[in-house]
């Protein structure tokens, strides 16, 4: 094959399909037409001798020949960005930058509420695109798909991210909440208060919740009566009901008021929740990508003055 059959804007469009086994959803991240991705497609399969993507039953997969060319053709595309087309300074109040960042709906009111809050008055031309934990988040962080995921500890397995950097941003104890004219709790979340309480639980990506975990760890039974994949929703579920729930601490505290809950100090010994920073340490020294993670840092120091222990290798 030639070189000069293959343009840069081709290598982007074949990332995609790679990324995303389809080609709507590839025209899609792309914001392209259906049309020009497959267009795009069709010169790739004639530069390449190789048909990249072929249909297997109702969907479509990747060739072994596609399959080889996922780390190859990702990292030629991030060397590119951080090397030529990224700017070697960045400047908040004049450069315009995008960034994603994943995480929870209680990532989105703990930390990068307050953090947008910030940018607004430091960085005229930055935006901040948050998005939730997906399936995927982890071959997003290794393949440099996503600028930043704020993730708990426990669901990042050891070695599951072998180029990323991280740095702790959170230390959260979880705690009991219930409607504020709840007619049976007190103060306190017992062991019999959950095991004859209606129970509200937590689920997110069809997986417990971690808290979940920790309270079959205590020897906690609960009769869960419904379920939410929203922390924030989860507060806001129980005005006029029996139900118990847990909820961060912080989080719970933010929206008491207008959620009409109040808060029971756990009896039983629950391990606290741990959150950190995650990226690709292709960006450790990219300016903008500096510059942002020094913003969010300062905000979790406010938020949680605890948490920080410095950056480290994932």
């Amino acid at each position: 094959m030639n070189l000069g059959q293959l343009d840069l804007n081709l290598l982007v469009v074949l990332d995609a399909l790679l990324r995303e086994k389809n080609v709507t959803r590839a025209a899609e991240s792309l914001h392209l037409s259906q049309p020009a991705t497959s267009t795009a497609l069709a010169r790739l399969r004639r530069t390449l001798g190789d048909e990249l993507l072929r249909r297997n039953g109702r969907y479509l997969e990747l060739t072994p020949r596609a399959e080889s060319l996922i780390a190859p053709v990702r990292e030629v595309l991030a060397t590119i960005e951080q090397t030529i087309v990224r700017p070697r300074t960045f400047e908040p109040l004049t450069d315009s930058r995008h960034f994603a960042v994943i995480g929870s709906d209680y990532i989105g009111t703990t930390l990068l509420r307050p953090l947008i809050a910030r940018l607004v008055g430091l960085a005229t031309g930055l935006q901040v695109d948050a998005a939730p934990i997906g399936v995927r988040f982890v071959e997003a962080l290794n393949r440099d798909e996503v600028d930043i995921a704020i993730l708990p500890d426990r669901i990042v397995g050891a070695g599951a991210l072998p180029d990323c950097s991280r740095r702790p941003v959170i230390l959260e104890r979880f705690v009991g909440v219930v409607w504020r004219e709840h007619p049976h709790a007190g103060d306190r979340l017992t062991a019999d208060l959950l095991a004859h309480s209606p129970y509200l639980g937590y689920v997110a990506s069809g997986a417990r919740c971690l808290v979940e975990r920790d309270l079959d760890a205590a020897g906690c039974p609960r009769r869960v009566a419904a379920t939410s994949s929203s922390m924030v929703t989860m507060a806001f579920l129980l005005a006029g009901t029996d139900l118990v729930a847990l909820l961060p601490e912080r989080l719970a505290r933010r929206v008491a008021a207008a959620a009409e809950i109040r808060i029971l100090e756990p009896e039983m010994p629950l391990p606290p929740l741990r959150e950190s920073a995650f990226w690709h340490a292709r960006r450790d020294r990219d300016p903008g990508h500096v510059w942002l993670r020094q913003q969010l840092f300062a905000v979790a120091r406010d938020e949680f003055p605890d948490a920080d222990g410095g950056a480290v290798a994932a």
